[in-house]
């Protein structure tokens, strides 16, 4: 992600260069008051006061300018993401036979005219994701992008997702994140909170409760980290 840039410029001119001068020399009026007031040994001596007098710019002279340069922003720290369901792996999470009649990939490929359509009398599709590697990765985030042309009445409704640990791969005891999905051509991101972490996930997709279709976009599983 690109930072957008400021509309300042890089430098400020300060055409009053008088006015700059007044307010410098009145603070060292002040400074130099202060300390002949709490000089030690003074005594009850008046303190003394500093008066500056400037000469008005005579006519036909310019006054320069002085050119205070600005400092640049840090730079944020540079990332970036990476779809972990590229070089994932999709079966059925029970089963239903599910993997049967469904494929799973078509929700991740990334292609808008590929997408599924939960048919009754399934109401939902619970799929396994499994990522590439022998290690765990960090999930950050889900993006959603519904199906394109359809109407939206028929589109899926909720998304559940569990993080799989390394190790035997169970629902129980995970906690789960339900998401409510778009009911419109928009897509969505939804963050994963905490630093989850895992081998895959377990998404179970629902689809609406009066349709006989429900249809599904794509998902990407984002990982985001520092840009090497």
């Amino acid at each position: 992600m690109q930072d957008a840039r400021s509309s300042k410029p890089n430098s400020v001119k300060l055409t009053n260069f008088h006015i700059l001068v007044s307010s410098m020399a009145a603070i060292a009026g002040v400074a130099i008051a202060a300390y002949q007031t709490f000089l030690p040994g003074s005594g009850g001596q008046n303190p003394v006061n500093v008066v500056v007098a400037l000469e008005p710019p005579k006519a036909g002279v310019s006054i320069p300018d002085i050119i205070v340069e600005k400092q640049d922003a840090i730079p944020a720290i540079a990332t970036e993401s990476v779809d972990l369901a590229r070089e994932a792996t999709f079966s059925a999470a029970l089963k239903d036979g599910s993997e049967n009649r469904y494929s799973f990939g078509n929700l991740f490929d990334g292609q808008e005219d590929t997408f599924l359509a939960i048919t009754r009398p399934d109401e939902e599709l619970n799929i396994l994701v499994m990522f590439k590697g022998a290690f765990s990765r960090p999930v950050t985030a889900i993006e959603y992008i519904p199906p394109t042309g359809v109407d939206p009445k028929t589109l899926a409704t909720t998304v559940d997702i569990i993080v799989l640990p390394d190790g035997q791969l169970e629902a129980s005891g995970r906690p789960v994140i339900s998401f409510s999905l778009p009911q419109s051509p928009e897509s969505h991101i939804y963050a994963i909170p905490g630093r989850a972490e895992g081998k895959g996930l377990w998404l179970r997709i629902s689809g609406s409760a009066v349709n006989e279709k429900s249809f599904v976009g794509d998902f990407r599983i984002l990982s985001e980290g520092l840009a090497p």
